[in-house]
Parts: structure tokens; sequence; C-alpha cells
């Protein structure tokens, strides 16, 4: 028979357990309270920058234009084909876990792109963004026409190799922590792709994983600011500009409500003309640009990069907060049922006890008779 001080001390262990996820469960509903506001303050900016970049890639379409970020589809492919540019993949998840399967989902889609092999359309292009500016999100939908990569799938350049040099050590910036580490002690990286990660949990998945990491960002998930993902955007331009990086798709997880929230990839660089077919249809109206339009270009492309980095992280701590909510309210609601069921079992092994005890009293009774 069970004994009932180890059932009591298992009752306070669960009651203890208990008002922890409780806690963090109203915390987790504070903090989701103002990551939703503030998604949803930023959406009518991402509106309409993701307006201009459609009115001026539309003016770029058919005209003898030529930008280093803007190419047509052929052209992509023979870049990817012949270029000696590595893969640049963004990855936002969380600091901390206890938020369910958030983090899980957001590395099997991450490790889905980063695999993709050309054998479906999974990534999102700049011209995703038509149904983001609702106020209602449950009315928010997930918008895939058009994938921006080639259709043979990434093509990387090296089957892998072994980094020998020292991690650079981590610098603590305005909250951040952002450490810049191009390679991994006795890591094995996986040449042609580069990571950027927003997440100790990312960090730590990818690093393991022997993947090249040349920056990293600590302590922001769950309060994100405009100030790291316009650090992230100038990062990116300098690479892209040089020709270290042919190809960067940023991989994070959509909000859509509070109980739905679906990991999503959308390719930033290169900007591909043939994704604006559809817009060039709906749009009528013609803009006379002055200067030109690839001065306008160059100095709206980085603005809108850094906007949908940040909208992005804006998604990702919304979603990691909604799922940290309901991880701690279901914990909270089966602690209350083990407790129960606890307390039931403690009731039937202490009355089985004092049944015992009388059965032996009565038969010491009958004894002595």
């Amino acid at each position: 028979m069970a004994n009932l001080q180890n059932i009591r001390r298992r009752i306070k262990s669960v009651k203890n357990i208990q008002k922890i996820t409780n806690a963090m469960d109203m915390i987790a509903r504070s903090r989701f309270n103002a990551a939703r506001e503030a998604l949803l303050s930023n959406l009518p900016y991402v509106e309409k920058t993701r307006e201009i970049m459609r009115r001026v890639m539309t003016q770029m379409r058919g005209q003898e234009y030529e930008h280093p970020f803007v190419k047509t589809r052929a052209e992509l492919i023979a870049d990817q084909e012949h270029s000696d540019g590595k893969f640049l993949f963004i990855v936002i998840a969380s600091d901390k876990g206890l938020a369910g399967s958030f983090a899980s989902n957001v590395f099997k889609s991450a490790h889905d792109t980063i695999e993709y092999d050309g054998t479906e359309e999974s990534s999102s292009t700049d011209d995703d963004d038509e149904n983001f500016h609702k106020k209602n999100f449950d009315a928010l939908k997930n918008v895939k026409p058009m994938r921006a990569a080639p259709k043979q799938g990434r093509q990387y350049k090296a089957t892998g190799g072994m980094a020998k040099a020292s991690a650079h050590g981590g610098a603590v910036s305005s909250g951040a922590n952002v450490s810049v580490a191009r390679e991994y002690n006795d890591a094995a990286y996986i040449d042609g792709i580069e990571l950027i990660t927003v997440g100790r949990k990312a960090t730590t998945h990818f690093r393991q994983r022997g993947y090249n990491i040349i920056r990293s960002y600590h302590g922001i998930s769950e309060r994100p600011q405009y100030k790291f993902a316009k650090e992230i955007a100038d990062l990116v331009i300098e690479r892209f500009n040089s020709g270290e990086i042919i190809d960067v798709t940023l991989i994070y997880t959509k909000f859509k409500s509070a109980i739905s929230c679906v990991p999503d990839d959308v390719t930033l660089l290169p900007i591909v003309t043939d994704d604006y077919a559809k817009a060039a249809a709906t749009l009528k109206e013609e803009y006379i640009y002055e200067p030109d339009v690839v001065t306008i270009l160059n100095d709206f492309l980085p603005r809108r990069l850094a906007t949908r980095i940040y909208g992005a992280m804006l998604h990702s701590a919304a979603s990691e907060l909604s799922s940290r909510m309901n991880a701690m309210s279901n914990a909270t609601d089966n602690a209350q049922e083990l407790v129960g069921r606890l307390n039931l079992f403690y009731n039937k092994v202490r009355q089985a006890g004092i049944t015992n005890e009388i059965n032996e009293i009565v038969g010491g009774a009958n004894a002595l008779e």
C-alpha cells in the first residue's frame, strides 16, 4: 500500500509547480498583449512600404533598369548555378523554453527550407503581405503565391569542412547579447550556408548541428527592437553587395491568432521581378520617379528590408508568448487535475488504512472473547 507521507509530498510538489505555471501564464498573458499591440501598430507602416515596393518593382518590369538586388528568374537561376556566393538564412526563434512546440516547429521549418530540393514551393516572396493589414488577427491569412528560388532547388558548393578558428566573444549591446561567431571550435560547418540567429534556442540548435552562424542576437526575442533589425539588414546588404551571399531567406513564425501560429519562410533577396506580374496587372496608376527608379530603390530598399525583419521579429514575439501562454495554461489545468486525482487516491489509501485498523481491532476483540 502506498505511503501516505509520499502521497502528501507529491501533492505538495504538484501544487508548487501549479503555482509556478500559473504565474508564468499570467506573465505571458501580460507580455502577449503588449506584443500584439506592437505588431498591430507596425502593420500600417508595413502595408505602406509593401505598396511602395510593388509600385517601384512594377515600374522596373519591362524597362532597362539594373539593380544588384533585382533580377529576373532566369538571371537568378544562372547566378545560383555559377556564383560562388553563399546562401544566408535568418532564423528567428526564442530565448527561453516552456513555449510548447514553438521552437521545434521553427527548426523543422528551417531545416525543410535549407534542405529544399525544388520539389515544392515553400518560400513566400516580398509581395505576399496583401492580407497583413487587418484589425482582427483571426482574419489574417497565410498567402503564398509564388516562390522566388529556382525550381531545381538550392545547390550548395561544398559538402562540409572543419572549422579551426575560435569563436569570437559575445558583446552586450543595448540590452541584447549580440555575439559574432564566424566559426565555432571543433564544429564541422556546411560550406555554402550561413546563418543569422535571433534567440538562444536557435543559436544552440544550429551550432550543435555544425552550421556556420555569422551573428546571433540574444535577449530580444520577446521584446524586439528596430535597431537590431536594421543591424541585420545592413549586414545582409553589405554581404550581398560584396558577392559573399547570393540568396537571403527569412524564417520565422507568423502570428495569426492567439491559438494559431504557423512557421513561414520569406525570400528577402534577390528581388525577382517575375513575382510582381500580378501586381502590375492590378496597379493602374503610373508614377514618375525623380531622379530615377534605381536611386529611389537604393534609398528605400534598406528600410524595406529592415521593416520586414522587424515585422518578422514582432510576429515571432507574439507567437512565442501566445504559445507559452497556452502551454502554461494547459500545464496549470493538468496540475489541477493531477492534484484532484492524487487527493482521491490519498483518501482511498487513508480509508483503506482506517478499515484495516478497525478490522484488526475487531479481530483482536473477537480473539479475547
